[in-house]
Parts: structure tokens; C-alpha cells; sequence
């Protein structure tokens, strides 16, 4: 177990480094735009625009999930930083492979600055989030409480969990090279199944304990407790981030030690 948490602590060791590149992959991103890290919050916000003109002008939701605008905004976003932080980790070492084998950078900076970097354009999105919370409040189509405090810990689960995925996906995408095309069809399949466009008590109460096994499960059942609905996040859940994000970093550190060494040199 001390030769699997290694890979952890070395990527901790190294968190400066971390966040220098994660900080360089922003600025790159935006390098040349006129609008720079504004786009961090235009795009949320007209994908929030969007959502809120369709369904309250084509579609109808259910009753007792409204506004559904907002319900659906708080699952896509998060959803968005699991999926463009997993396949970007699918990227990272190819995309890096000339600086990992020129100089002596612990591998696991890579995965690490590929999650962080995600984390931070969701983080960037949150006032958006916060906004529409804010204007439902106004209307009093929503009652936001003391409940949505633990959104952000919510959020740093998510976050251990995906850094758990994402060097899973790193290590095995250098030694194969179709790990990301079947990534892109998982996390489409996974979308669907994890409770993100519909609360999970409208499952079929025969099928609920399936949706409950899906690792993401847990953590869209909080967004939404706690960015939405405004209540305590259930015990289940919590129990279920917590194992599942315990999990995914044992994982991750087990697969990523047993093929550290090779992967410079596969790069």
C-alpha cells in the first residue's frame, strides 16, 4: 500500500509545479482570444440562457423539479469538468511527451495538472451557477439555505475522484491507443445512466439500486441536494463519494505505478 500511495504523494510534493502548468494550459487556451477568461463565464452562461428559453418555452418539466433550467445547468456543468478532465488526462502524455522526457517531472504531474485545470474552468463557472441561484431565489422558484455550503465539499470529492480516473486513463491511453475513443463512448453511456437530467427518484424503484452502483451516482445526487434542492445531502451519498473517491485514487496510483516506467519512453 506505501509503494501505491507514493504516486500521490509525489504529485503532492510536486503541487507547485501543478499548478504553474495548469495555470500556463489556461492562459494557453485563451492566448489570442478578445474575450480571454471572460469565455470561462460566457459559455456557462448562454448554455444556462439556452436551457432556461427551452424549457420553459418548448419543453415542460416535471412538476417537481423546477426550474428545470437550473436543475439540469448544476449537473452539465459538473459533468463537463468529469468528462473534458478525463479526456484531456487521455491526451496528457502524448501532448507533453517532449517535456517528460527532457527533464526530471514526476509523470504524475501530468493526470494531475489535466484535472486541475478542468477543476479551474469549473470553478471560473460557478458564479454563473451561484447568479442563477440568485435570480430563482428573487422569484422564489428556489429557497436556497444554509444545505448549499456543502456544495464545495461535494466538488473536492468529485475533483479526488476524477484525479483517481484520470491516472487510470493517462497510464493505460500511452500503452493503447484506442483508450480514448472507448473513453468518449463510456462517458456518453455513463452520462445517461448517472442521474443528471432527472432526479434519481424518478427511476424505476426496481432499477434504483443499479443507478446506485454507478461511482458517479453519489456525486450528482449531492449537486443537486445541495445546489438545488437545498436539502442534506443523504448519508448514502455521502458514504458513496467517500468509498468511491477512495477507491479511484487507490486504483489510480495502483495502475499508475505499475507502469510508470514506461510511460516517458511510450510518451
Amino acid at each position: 500500500m506505501s509503494r501505491v500511495w507514493s504516486t500521490l504523494q509525489r504529485a503532492w510534493r510536486q503541487r507547485a509545479l501543478v499548478l504553474a502548468l495548469a495555470r500556463r494550459e489556461l492562459l494557453a487556451r485563451y492566448r489570442g482570444g478578445v474575450l480571454g477568461f471572460f469565455w470561462s463565464l460566457l459559455n456557462p452562461l448562454l448554455l444556462l440562457l439556452v436551457y432556461a428559453t427551452v424549457f420553459r418555452l418548448v419543453f415542460t418539466p416535471r412538476a417537481d423539479v423546477r426550474p428545470y433550467a437550473l436543475f439540469l445547468f448544476a449537473g452539465v456543468l459538473c459533468w463537463g469538468f468529469v468528462s473534458s478532465a478525463l479526456l484531456d488526462a487521455a491526451e496528457t502524455f502524448r501532448t507533453n511527451g517532449p517535456l517528460l522526457r527532457k527533464t526530471t517531472v514526476a509523470p504524475e504531474v501530468f493526470p494531475a495538472v489535466a484535472t486541475g485545470a478542468r477543476f479551474a474552468h469549473l470553478v471560473l463557472a460557478l458564479p454563473v451557477l451561484a447568479g442563477a441561484i440568485a435570480i430563482g431565489a428573487l422569484d422564489g422558484s428556489v429557497r436556497p439555505d444554509a444545505a448549499v455550503l456543502q456544495f464545495p465539499v461535494v466538488l473536492v470529492l468529485l475533483a479526488a475522484m476524477v484525479l483517481g480516473l484520470a491516472l487510470v486513463v493517462s497510464s493505460l491511453s500511452v500503452h493503447f491507443g484506442d483508450v480514448r475513443d472507448l473513453l468518449a463512448n463510456v462517458l456518453t453511456l455513463t452520462f445517461f445512466l448517472t442521474p443528471i437530467l432527472y432526479p434519481i427518484e424518478s427511476a424505476p424503484r426496481r432499477l434504483r439500486l443499479l443507478f446506485w452502483l454507478n461511482p458517479f451516482a453519489p456525486f450528482f445526487v449531492a449537486v443537486h441536494e445541495s445546489a438545488f434542492f437545498f436539502r442534506p445531502v443523504p448519508a448514502i451519498a455521502w458514504a458513496g463519494m467517500i468509498v468511491w473517491t477512495f477507491l479511484a485514487l487507490a486504483a489510480g496510483a495502483a495502475v499508475f505505478e505499475r507502469l510508470r516506467d514506461s510511460i516517458a519512453e511510450e510518451a
